[in-house]
């Protein structure tokens, strides 16, 4: 037992090969194609719907608000509508596909991993706690799944949306979005400063679930043995000591995650007051509309939004990269409990 834990703290110190860990990942969702073509064409249509509504904002406020025409505003507060509800009906059908696409691949996954077990030798058994196993079989495979099946659709939408939001306004006007960019090298410098050491804490906390999983299976288990050799003390002990590295190391890994919303909140507030200052110097001048103005504030918005949820899918992403990095040291694991290449089946045997 001490041994094993030993091997498993070696390894969780050697350097991890990310690329190599999404693309397998992500070799689970190849099969499909043809579905997940739909589901990029419905979230492409969204975020192209999400650019239109703050532009039909802008044109609302120059060329009916400014000239007091109610008609045309309600004509244009109507498309609007439109436009919002249809985008939000091309999300949510994109999230219902990619759902089930992702459990079904999820479920291949688990098949893969059980499947692999079934073939190790038993000193692989005896040098890994069933715990850590199950751990492996539920945690990890859980935050795989929340990863593949709540932020792929996510991440594909905010990384058009901002492209989206970065051509619009550029086209709009070249100062205002100059002055908006600016903020996106530091949220990605923070971002993966912080995300180094946020994955580094996500593994630490798998690795001591896995041994508080297998502390507690074998105080469960080992009832007979335990009450037999008067070690239920010795085993509470156990539990406390495995159950504070839990406590300590999930505390360091979720300090680090919640940096990131504080610092996205502050990014927005500076984004807007840039806006306003800037816009209303260039307004004027008569070198901006009021309209443009609405327009960059509500795309100022839009273009937070999908930072934030970048950054705070670097979360889930770093756990599901760590839990999937586990599985698949599992499933590339040789494996010693092979027929011979001549084996035949035993028939009739009583």
């Amino acid at each position: 037992m001490i041994r094993g834990m030993h091997a498993r703290n070696a390894r969780i110190e050697k350097p991890r090969n990310t690329r190599l860990t999404l693309t397998r990942l992500l070799g689970y969702l190849s099969v499909y194609k043809a579905s997940l073509a739909l589901v990029l064409g419905l979230v492409v249509t969204s975020a192209v719907l999400g650019l239109v509504g703050p532009y039909l904002m802008g044109v609302a406020v120059d060329r009916f608000i400014a000239l007091k025409d109610p008609a045309g505003l309600g004509k244009i507060a109507l498309w609007m509508l439109v436009v919002f509800l249809s985008g939000n009906l091309f999300d949510v059908a994109a999230n219902w596909i990619m759902a089930r696409l992702s459990q079904d691949a999820l479920k291949r996954l688990r098949r893969d991993l059980f499947g692999h077990l079934q073939t190790l030798s038993l000193s692989y058994f005896d040098a890994h706690p069933a715990g850590e196993l199950m751990s492996r079989l539920t945690n990890d495979i859980d935050a795989i799944n929340q990863a593949v099946s709540q932020n792929v659709v996510a991440l594909i939408a905010s990384v058009l949306s901002l492209v989206g939001i970065l051509v619009a306004m550029f086209v709009l006007n070249f100062w205002l979005a100059l002055a908006s960019v600016i903020v996106v090298p530091i949220m990605f410098w923070f971002t993966n400063f912080v995300a180094r050491y946020t994955r580094r804490g996500f593994r630490d906390l798998q690795l001591h679930l896995g041994e508080l999983n297998g502390v507690m299976e074998e105080g469960i288990s080992g009832q007979r043995v335990m009450k037999a050799f008067r070690r239920n003390e010795t085993a509470i002990d156990s539990f406390r000591k495995h159950n504070q590295a839990v406590f300590q190391s999930a505390v360091k890994a979720n300090s680090y995650a919640l940096l990131l919303m504080p610092l996205t909140n502050q990014l927005g507030n500076l984004f807007v007051i840039a806006i306003v200052g800037l816009g209303g110097w260039l307004a004027l001048r008569n070198l901006v509309t009021v309209g443009t103005i609405f327009t960059f504030i509500s795309y100022g918005r839009s273009f937070i939004n999908p930072l934030r949820q970048l950054a705070n899918m670097y979360n889930s992403i770093q756990a599901a990269l760590a839990g999937a990095e586990r599985v698949f040291e599992i499933i590339d694991t040789p494996s010693e409990v092979e027929d011979a290449p001549d084996a035949v089946p035993l028939e009739n045997i009583r």
